[in-house]
């Protein structure tokens, strides 16, 4: 046999749901922190006899949040391979990122084509709110 719900019942269970709803509000991340604008230069310089290069592009991410960015340089005709990082505090605008990548074999890089690989997450108050990876066609030149 069912009965109704007395409004004593129902008046508790509408402040508990109320009160989740604000916890979750002020605990939760923000749906809106991401990286938005992001990409690799299609030119980096090749610095040290081969043994640098340096990578740059812009990147936008939300205001306040610090991102880090990984990168890996590779190119076949040398079979170099470089990789660097770097880490940033994002303003909410477009802003231009710069990786230092070393040699991580014995190749040495060349003027030419070469391929970038970048990684980056950001994070608010240590928690990682976003992640992205992106791969570039970029062309290599002297300093």
């Amino acid at each position: 046999m069912l009965t109704e719900p007395t409004p004593k019942y129902v008046k508790g269970f509408v402040s508990a749901a109320l009160a989740v709803t604000l916890a979750g509000l002020f605990t939760a991340p923000p749906a809106f922190a991401r990286i938005a604008a992001n990409t690799i230069d299609s030119q980096a310089i090749v610095t040290d006899n081969g043994r640098h290069i340096i990578v740059t592009g812009p990147i936008a991410c939300t205001e306040n949040e610090r991102a880090f960015l990984r990168i890996t340089v590779t190119q076949r005709e040398t079979g170099a391979v470089a990789e660097g990082s770097t880490r940033i505090t994002c303003t909410g605008d477009t802003q231009q990122w710069e990786i230092h990548a070393s040699v991580q074999n014995q190749a040495v890089f060349e003027e030419g084509p070469a391929t970038a690989v970048a990684l980056a997450h950001t994070t608010d108050r240590g928690d990682i709110t976003d992640a992205h990876q992106w791969l570039v066609d970029i062309t290599l030149a002297g300093e």
